[in-house]
């Protein structure tokens, strides 16, 4: 079983991990990747007690085996009155794309996948993110290279690694709405899309002049049609030829409140090693206040994720290299640092509840990938 009394969650004979976390009141949904060597597909559990119980996994993707995914392009969800939307990335025919279903039923059963991507386009696709507004809009945003240079013979162009990033939304039954919100931005690190009434932010890390790496968030004030220019969210000066594979969180509350979490290296300690920073912006992301440390480790924390909840309470969870293997760790409004689950658990995924939190993460169980799942109080 998964520690701390979590409820256990995975397809039998599959190695399941890489989950994510949606919640609407008590009514919260688990979502994750479960592989064999058929194939990988998407699965989703229903809970309709905050994260207490949850009803048996069902496979999200029509397709058999239409999945791909890691740590930092999990499959993710939302939720929305009996509205589930998952979004996940597919690499069919060897060319990737991000692929959408949808359930009116609660997460009982699900509507055949759509490619939201643009079909036919070339260079990768991935590191997706979704949220989904008041009024039933689905909003994605995900890293695409469709612009990307063709890719040299010595692999020494640069240009073959440009990503752009691009939002999308739609609702059921009508077509899918791209717009550009960046471009040539870091490669391979996680994305975050919110929505506010009308606005919609999105995160993620971008490339700076001289081969910088921060954060920076976008806004749309017209509900994702248009995206103003990028503000960086903290001045870290993180020079790397290389991406960390390690992108930001994004959560905003119920009075237009912005906070962002993300790590970046640090070398306050005479060794360099990742920390997890945060910040907020009251002014519609054009300022974020000065980055505040979330984590106390001195060997390195990463994989951060947040959530805030209705009444404004916010946390962090993130995972951090341990004598006994990574673990997953939890900051919650403010408070100490404390650990979720040790023993080789990582990257943690979080939503808010009436009654608090509820949390996942991945491990070992039984000698195979399991997810594990608990709720914590606020």
């Amino acid at each position: 079983m998964p520690a701390n009394g979590a409820v256990s969650l995975g397809v039998d004979g599959r190695s399941n991990s890489f989950v994510t976390l949606a919640a609407d009141g008590d009514r919260v949904a688990a979502v994750w990747l479960a592989s064999s060597d058929s194939g990988n597909d998407v699965f989703v559990a229903m809970s309709d007690d905050g994260g207490a119980r949850f009803a048996a996994p069902v496979r999200v993707n029509d397709l058999p085996g239409d999945a791909a995914g890691n740590g930092e392009q999990p499959p993710r969800v939302v939720l929305h009155d009996r509205t589930v939307a998952v979004v996940w990335i597919s690499k069919r025919q060897g060319v990737s794309g991000v692929r959408a279903a949808q359930s009116a039923d609660g997460g009982r059963s699900f509507s055949a996948a759509r490619t939201i991507s643009p079909e036919g386009v070339t260079g990768a696709r991935g590191w997706e993110s979704v949220a989904i507004a008041d009024d039933g809009m689905v909003h994605a945003a995900w890293l695409d290279g469709r612009n990307a240079a063709p890719m040299a013979a010595d692999h020494h162009d640069h240009g073959v690694m440009r990503q752009d990033i691009v939002h999308a939304m739609w609702r059921a039954g009508e077509p899918v709405v791209e717009s550009p919100v960046a471009d040539n931005v870091c490669f391979c690190c996680k994305t975050g899309v919110v929505t506010h009434g009308r606005d919609v932010f999105v995160v993620w890390r971008h490339l700076f002049e001289g081969g910088v790496r921060d954060i920076a968030v976008a806004r749309s004030a017209d509900g994702g049609r248009t995206f103003g220019s990028p503000v960086r969210v903290s001045a870290d000066n993180w020079k790397i030829d290389a991406c960390p594979d390690d992108g930001p969180s994004l959560a905003v509350e119920g009075n237009g409140t912005l906070h962002v979490a993300w790590p970046t290296l640090l070398s306050d300690s005479g060794q360099p090693h990742m920390a997890i920073f945060e910040t907020i912006s009251m002014d519609g992301g054009a300022t974020f206040t000065a980055r505040a440390r979330v984590d106390a480790s001195t060997t390195g924390a990463s994989h951060p994720r947040m959530a805030v909840s209705r009444d404004g309470v916010r946390a962090i969870v993130w995972d951090e290299a341990a004598a006994a293997g990574r673990q997953a760790m939890i900051r919650v409004a403010g408070g100490d640092a404390r650990t979720l689950a040790g023993g080789g658990t990582s990257y943690p995924a979080i939503a808010p509840t009436p009654e608090g939190f509820v949390v996942g993460w991945n491990e070992q169980a039984g000698g195979r990938p399991v997810v594990g799942v608990r709720r914590v109080g606020p």
